[in-house]
């Protein structure tokens, strides 16, 4: 089985793809964890790329995370199942900040900055990424699940 799993900053897009990946024993793939250092510096796409190639040409996957140009169209069209995380705004911004504190203590240089507060609350919900999960609910009806609230994520999870 192959699962793309998109959703706002702080949607628990980890968890859920690790919650998947234990129960299933399927390969998990955190786009954030190979594009960026512990100093939250980007890694060059040159290095990022081929490894998202390469973990695509495995059998079964999830790979979670946005990063439209990192073989994103092939993600979407090889998943048999694809999870759009679409949680309330405050509720992903407190799981943003609890993340946040759980990777300094894993020696990640603290992200938390007017940026990080910008994005979590509006960047990543701006009108472009709004009609992008649309136009993926429509596309891909068939194999889309769209989970808004945290009842329907446990709801999820359970019937996983």
């Amino acid at each position: 089985m192959k699962i793309a799993v998109l959703g706002y900053a702080g949607s628990g897009k980890t968890y859920l793809t690790d919650y998947i990946a234990e129960r299933k024993n399927i390969p998990v793939l955190h786009l954030d964890d190979i594009k960026w250092d512990k100093e939250w510096k980007p890694v060059d796409d040159s290095l990022v790329l081929p490894q998202v190639s390469q973990f695509m040409a495995r059998e079964s996957w999830i790979i979670d995370g946005y990063y439209k140009y990192l073989l994103y169209d092939e993600r979407l069209e090889q998943a048999d199942m694809i999870v759009l995380l679409l949680l309330p705004r405050f509720i992903c911004f407190y799981r943003a900040l609890k993340r946040t504190k759980q990777r300094k203590k894993a020696g990640y240089k603290n992200d938390m900055n007017l940026w990080f507060v910008k994005f979590t609350l509006f960047g990543c919900r701006n009108r472009e990424r709004r009609q992008t999960y649309a136009e993926i609910k429509e596309k891909y009806k068939a194999k889309t699940v769209v989970l808004k609230t945290r009842r329907q994520v446990a709801k999820f999870l359970n019937n996983i």
